[in-house]
C-alpha cells in the first residue's frame, strides 16, 4: 500500500511538469510572435548632414604628412570632436545641425618633437608653442633657454553652418509603414580647404672685418615669438631665444689688395613663429626688442663676443607687396595684416645701416703654435735719414 502511494505521488508530479513546459513554450511561443510583430512598427531617422572636406596640402603647405588632426567647435568655443584620421585627402562625417567652427592641422598634437599645445579645448584659446632646448653654460650667454626650431606645422581655419533641411528634419522615431517618406539622400555640405604653412623662415647676413682670422662662430638672437595661435594665426605675444650654430662664410674680399684687411659676410637660416604680436611693425619695437649676439672664435683659439641692438633692422620680406596685393595698407603706413605673420623675415648687420665700427671687427690672429707672424713695413721717403743702431 505504501509503495502505491509513491507511485502515484510520481505520476501526478510527471504531469504537473508537463503541463508547465507546455505552458512556459507557449508563453515563449506568444512573446517571439509578439517581438516579431513590433520590431518593425518604428525606425529611427537620424537627422545629420554629411560633411565632406577636400583638403589641399600641395598648393601652400609643399608636403602631404601620413595623418591630420580635425577639430569641431558647435554653438560657441568648446571643442566638441578631435579625430585623428591618416586619410589626408578627404574626410567625411556626419554633423548635427548646429554653428561649426574648424581647425586642421597636420599630424597629431603628440607627433610633434619641438613644439607643444596648450588650451586644447578651447576653439579660440588653443595655441602651440616651442620645445625649450637645455640651458646653456656658455660663458659668452650662460643660463640662456633656447627654443627648439619648430617643425613644419600647417592648419585650416575655417566655419560653417548645418541647417535643419540638410538633414531633412529632427533627429526622431518614426512609424515603419511612414519610412519611405524618409529622403534616401540629404544636401549636406562640401568645403574645400587648402592648408597654410604656421611657421616662417629668418635669414641674417653680417658684415664682418678681418674675417680671414676666424675660425667659428656661434650665436643667439632674443625677442623672437615662442609660438602663436592656432585658430587665429596670431604669433604669441611671450618671446624667447633662437640659437644661432649654422653659419657660412661668403663675400670675401681684400681690400686695396692688402692681405691684412679681409671683409666677408657670414649668414645662417633659421625656421621660427617669427616676431611677438604687438612687435610686427617698425614703429612698434625698439632697438632693444632683439638683440644678436656674436661669438666669434679666432684661429689662435681666441674667442671674442660682439652684441647687437637689431630690433629695427628686422624686416618682414614683402609685407608692402603683399599687403597692396590685398588691398590693404602697407606696412609703413601703420598697418600688419594677419596673412602676414608668416611672410620670411631678414636681418642685414651691413651698411648703409652700419658704420665700418659698427660691425664684427676681427683683431689680429695667428693660427695656435704656427710660429709664423706678419711684418707691416712703412716706406722710406727719400729725403728720410734712418738711423740704425749697432
Amino acid at each position: 500500500m505504501k509503495f502505491r502511494m509513491i507511485v502515484s505521488t510520481s505520476r501526478k508530479m510527471q504531469t504537473a511538469v508537463r503541463h508547465l513546459s507546455y505552458l512556459l513554450l507557449l508563453i515563449s511561443c506568444i512573446s517571439l510572435f509578439v517581438s516579431c510583430q513590433r520590431e518593425p512598427l518604428e525606425v529611427y531617422y537620424v537627422g545629420k548632414a554629411d560633411v565632406v572636406i577636400n583638403v589641399d596640402w600641395m598648393s601652400k603647405f609643399g608636403e602631404k604628412p601620413s595623418g591630420m588632426t580635425v577639430i569641431f567647435a558647435k554653438d560657441g568655443d568648446d571643442i566638441v570632436i578631435t579625430d585623428v584620421t591618416n586619410a589626408v585627402d578627404q574626410y567625411e562625417t556626419m554633423l548635427e545641425p548646429g554653428d561649426y567652427k574648424m581647425l586642421i592641422i597636420n599630424h597629431s598634437f603628440n607627433e610633434f618633437g619641438s613644439i607643444r599645445f596648450g588650451q586644447v579645448k578651447s576653439f579660440n584659446k588653443i595655441y602651440a608653442f616651442a620645445q625649450q632646448q637645455q640651458r646653456t653654460t656658455d660663458f659668452w650667454d650662460p643660463n640662456v633657454a633656447y627654443m627648439r626650431e619648430p617643425e613644419h606645422i600647417g592648419c585650416v581655419i575655417d566655419s560653417f553652418t548645418i541647417l535643419p533641411e540638410m538633414t531633412g528634419g529632427k533627429p526622431r522615431f518614426i512609424s515603419y509603414k511612414d519610412r519611405n517618406s524618409i529622403p534616401t539622400e540629404f544636401e549636406g555640405i562640401t568645403l574645400n580647404e587648402t592648408v597654410e604653412p604656421m611657421e616662417t623662415e629668418m635669414t641674417i647676413r653680417v658684415r664682418v672685418l678681418g674675417i680671414k682670422y676666424m675660425s667659428s662662430v656661434i650665436g643667439n638672437i632674443s625677442g623672437m615669438a615662442d609660438g602663436f595661435l592656432l585658430t587665429q594665426a596670431w604669433r604669441r605675444s611671450q618671446a624667447g631665444y633662437h640659437l644661432l650654430e649654422s653659419w657660412k662664410t661668403s663675400g670675401i674680399t681684400y681690400e686695396g689688395g692688402d692681405t691684412l684687411k679681409s671683409v666677408g659676410y657670414i649668414t645662417t637660416s633659421i625656421r621660427t613663429f617669427g616676431l611677438p604680436h604687438g612687435r610686427e611693425l617698425d614703429s612698434q619695437r625698439s632697438e632693444s626688442s632683439n638683440t644678436l649676439s656674436l661669438c666669434f672664435t679666432l684661429i689662435d683659439g681666441t674667442q671674442h663676443v660682439f652684441r647687437y641692438p637689431v630690433g629695427k633692422m628686422i624686416k618682414y620680406r614683402t609685407v608692402e607687396a603683399e599687403s597692396r596685393r590685398a588691398g590693404e595698407e602697407s606696412q609703413e603706413a601703420g598697418y600688419f595684416a594677419k596673412t602676414d605673420v608668416t611672410l620670411e623675415l631678414d636681418l642685414v648687420v651691413d651698411a648703409p645701416f652700419y658704420d665700418d665700427d659698427e660691425v664684427p671687427n676681427l683683431p689680429y690672429a695667428q693660427p695656435s703654435g704656427s710660429g709664423a707672424f706678419d711684418a707691416e713695413v712703412s716706406p722710406w721717403g727719400d729725403d728720410e735719414i734712418i738711423d740704425v743702431p749697432m
